[in-house]
């Protein structure tokens, strides 16, 4: 979107074997040595000082624009020398993350303190969500003048409503059939577990609604084995990871589409703005930022604990009320198409990034 508004984007990613372009951005496949998770992050952001630096002192960027990771303090103290604008966004808390993974306490303290020196380097800070802001600014005493707020959204040449049976056919579905949908990775804090349960109990009422679960993750076997053991092999469908540009028809497939999200602080899921920018209504829980969303354009129903039975009783509900659906589809889209998209967060980022920065 930046490219789309005329600005020159160089895009620096690590070399894991997978390639493809965008248009009008050059690509820069930085060497990563082992492609191994222990590894990779450490040997990426060596790798990018020096590829950075060549690329300064060829061509100095006005903005270097990062998505918060640990160990980029690594690559961005050249700041210090080229003197760019240094951006960074942020759309979770690592700690929270390690801490849901049960990772040593010793390692969570280590990335917060190197967490403390990545957010002493840039003059901008982008946060999704007020939540996280504020809490950022507690945890490592920020100020937040350094802050805009703005949300994610999605792309609706991408994501746009298709005909819903063309889209079933497309996959070998039932055209007549009722689909629920999530789409995403599978991780500890999405919670698909409360899902799989309440397939369960709808599996009773109704047999014929189908689960479409589409992404992959550490995860995936528990998910499995629940599946298993409550017998919802023909109630629940897993397709794994799907490229890109076929997730559209996934959910435009479904009737409902689901976010299954365990607490964490200030989200403002990709999947959310995806499902609405195809015009469907959504199940999710409310938890993070997604109660003001919710809440201000009405695009589906909150469900406000983990238990399952009240995720059947509301998917049940929104089946068996078809009106409802459909306004809360439209609402979802109409407020992508205003708000929600990637012109007009790029253009809150672009006047942010022009306007003079914060005191460091």
């Amino acid at each position: 979107q930046f490219a789309r508004m005329g600005h020159e984007v160089v895009l620096f990613v690590p070399n894991l074997g997978r390639k493809r372009d965008l248009e009008g951005v050059r690509i820069v496949h930085v060497p990563v040595g082992v492609n191994k998770s222990s590894v990779t992050f450490f040997s990426f952001y060596l790798s990018l000082f020096f590829i950075l630096l060549f690329g300064c002192l060829i061509s100095r960027p006005d903005v270097v624009y990062t998505r918060l990771q640990t160990m980029e303090w690594m690559a961005t103290l050249l700041k210090w020398i080229f003197r760019f604008k240094y951006v960074v966004e942020v759309n979770g808390l690592a700690p929270v993350e390690l801490k849901m993974s049960l990772a040593p306490g010793w390692w969570i303290k280590v990335v917060e303190g190197m967490e403390w020196f990545c957010f002493r380097l840039p003059g901008l800070i982008v946060t999704s969500s007020p939540q996280l802001r504020d809490m950022l600014c507690d945890r490592y005493r920020l100020n937040p003048g350094k802050f805009l707020v703005v949300s994610n959204g999605a792309n609706p040449e991408t994501f746009k409503p298709k005909d819903t049976k063309a889209c079933r056919k497309k996959l070998q579905l039932d055209p007549d059939g009722s689909y629920l949908a999530f789409i995403g990775s599978l991780r500890k804090w999405h919670g698909l577990e409360q899902i799989i349960l309440a397939m369960a109990q709808l599996a009773v009422k109704l047999p014929n609604v189908q689960l479409l679960l589409v992404g992959d993750g550490e995860e995936r076997k528990k998910i499995e084995g629940l599946i298993a053991q409550h017998q919802l092999e023909s109630q629940v469908r897993m397709f794994g990871a799907k490229p890109f540009n076929e997730i559209p028809d996934y959910i435009n497939a479904a009737d409902i589409c689901l976010g299954s999200f365990v607490e964490k602080p200030g989200i403002s899921p990709l999947k959310v703005f995806e499902y609405m920018a195809c015009g469907k209504p959504l199940i999710c829980n409310s938890v993070g930022g997604l109660d003001a969303l919710f809440d201000k354009y009405r695009v589906g129903q909150l469900i406000r604990s983990q238990e399952p039975r009240e995720w059947a009783e509301s998917i049940e509900h929104m089946l068996n009320h078809p009106d409802q659906m459909a306004e809360y589809g439209q609402n979802g889209l109409e407020a992508v198409r205003k708000e929600f998209n990637w012109e007009t967060i790029c253009r809150k980022i672009e006047a942010a990034i022009e306007s003079p920065f914060a005191p460091e």
